[in-house]
């Protein structure tokens, strides 16, 4: 598990370089424990996250 200084660096690198773009291309490695206990695949994520603008980055605890 990272640590929180780690995460909180990972949420300003994405406010510096992703926050306010939009998705031109998303891609997902399929994993089971991941998009298998929602229902849900890699390929349905690609297609929901493609063409959207990102409009923020938060982090809680050691999650971002």
């Amino acid at each position: 598990m990272p640590e929180i200084g780690e995460v909180a660096r990972i949420v300003h690198f994405l406010h510096e370089h992703l926050v306010g773009k939009t998705l031109s291309f998303v891609k997902a490695q399929h994993d089971e424990n991941v998009f298998g206990k929602v229902g849900t695949s890699a390929a349905e994520v690609e297609k929901a996250l493609t063409g959207k603008k990102v409009v923020g980055a938060k982090q809680q605890g050691k999650y971002f």
